[in-house]
């Protein structure tokens, strides 16, 4: 009986550690694939031809040049030309209206002026120092013109403008004639490139330079209709409007989210994580890598393995402090697909703790199974503005099926049945010494 006893309570207090058996048997389950998903990590989906935009950097749209300042700017979407080891994009409108070189000369692309204020001013202007780290310096290949003209040298650059070429590839989306008219080469001007005495058609499309030489003290640009004008206009002419170019690192783009609503959170602390839901459309804003950030830590400060119903805690330290800025926190299953995302901690004040701890609540409706955790610290700027993030930290986690009710009541009648099978022994002893 005594040994019947001590089994029994062996089998029940085996129910306080059920997690290694299920750790392996169960799995996380998604329900959806991660090509649905409004949060994803790094940039893979993201399609060329202009099939994708995103957002990036800001810079005067609405506005006439009389009144531009620097709190007025508005994002800048960009139409994905190619995404191959880099997102080569072009501004989806004509963003400014500056001559091509400012004296009337016979002039390459290495050494117009338009180029240097592309690279001084106007980067200067368009992005944060962090965004400007994401632009890579790209080697620009610059071929003579339709009609013979000399190209000059090849460049490095980080801004720069399209290629008569480029804009009749049909790999990055243009139509593959120069006479060709309508299309994606018709780009609208914004109201400030207008102020600025661009030539604008009712329906505010604009002609814009093309970094090929044309004629003589001529440059080729596209006109309002989309057609491309090879022999191009005087070099030193006001109503041309620029639509710039350029390249993103791609590793410097930790994750992408739907440019208008994609990041979603609770209110700071247990109940911040909120289901990452599903998107299919083609407009995202990105969280770039930001270098000049303290390195993050973080590590569970518990069990790695979280009762259904429970929460997980936390320590980290290394986490930045000010406007917009959050300790966040994304589930993610075994398969790469953002299931969860949190700002987990509030950082907005200037004198918020750079490290401590703190912990969230397992979401409801989380699977049992194994999980990754993803903390970093974070600013989050606002729908179509670019977001700042620490290096991820990627913690292992296994929820258990069983919750904090079944773990009392395995922890009560364990402590019964032990409790029973003592009093058995007690009896026992006391039986042997009266024999």
């Amino acid at each position: 009986m005594r040994n019947a006893f001590v089994r029994m309570a062996a089998v029940l207090m085996a129910g306080l550690l059920p997690f290694s058996v299920f750790q392996k048997t169960l799995r996380a389950e998604s329900g959806q694939d991660s090509s649905d998903k409004e949060i994803r990590i790094g940039t893979a989906h993201i399609t060329g031809a202009m099939e994708s935009n995103i957002y990036f950097g800001n810079y005067w749209q609405s506005v006439k040049s009389e009144d531009a300042t620097d709190s007025n700017k508005e994002p800048v979407k960009w139409r994905v030309l190619a995404n191959d080891g880099s997102l080569f994009v072009v501004s989806d409108k004509n963003l400014d209206c500056i001559e091509y070189n400012s004296s009337a000369e016979t002039v390459t692309w290495e050494d117009c002026s338009l180029r240097k204020w592309l690279n001084s001013k106007f980067i200067d202007k368009a992005f944060t120092a962090q965004e400007e780290g994401a632009v890579l310096e790209s080697l620009v290949v610059n071929e003579d013109g339709a009609k013979g003209s000399e190209a000059g040298a090849d460049t490095y650059d980080k801004v720069y403008l399209l290629s008569i070429y480029e804009v009749i590839d049909p790999e990055l989306g243009f139509p593959t004639d120069w006479k060709d008219k309508g299309g994606t080469r018709v780009a609208l001007n914004t109201e400030y490139t207008k102020s600025k005495r661009a030539m604008t058609s009712p329906d505010m499309s604009g002609a814009w330079w093309l970094r090929t030489p044309g004629d003589a003290k001529n440059a080729a640009n596209v006109f309002n209709a989309g057609n491309v004008f090879v022999r191009g206009g005087n070099v030193n002419n006001f109503i041309f409007a620029v639509r710039p170019a350029m390249n993103i690192d791609t590793s410097k783009v930790l994750f992408t989210s739907p440019a208008e609503g994609g990041k979603t959170s609770g209110a700071p602390g247990l109940e911040a994580m909120k289901e990452v839901g599903s998107y299919t459309g083609s407009d995202w804003k990105l969280t770039i890598k930001d270098d000049t950030r303290p390195v993050f830590e973080a590590s569970v400060s518990s069990s790695k393995m979280i009762l259904k119903d429970g929460s997980i805690k936390l320590k980290y330290k290394g986490a930045s402090a000010g406007a917009n800025e959050y300790i966040s926190a994304m589930i993610e299953d075994m398969e790469g697909n953002v299931l969860y995302y949190g700002n987990i901690v509030d950082n907005t004040s200037p004198d918020a703790a750079a490290s401590g701890k703190t912990a969230f609540n397992v979401p409801a409706d989380l699977m049992p199974g194994n999980y990754r955790i993803k903390v970093f610290s974070e600013q989050c700027n606002g729908d179509f503005k670019t977001d700042l993030a620490s290096n991820i930290v990627t913690l292992d986690i296994t929820i258990s099926k069983y919750k904090t009710a079944d773990l009392n009541l395995c922890l009560g009648i364990s402590a019964a049945i032990v409790a029973a099978a003592i009093v058995v022994l007690v009896f026992s002893v006391r039986k042997k010494k009266h024999a």
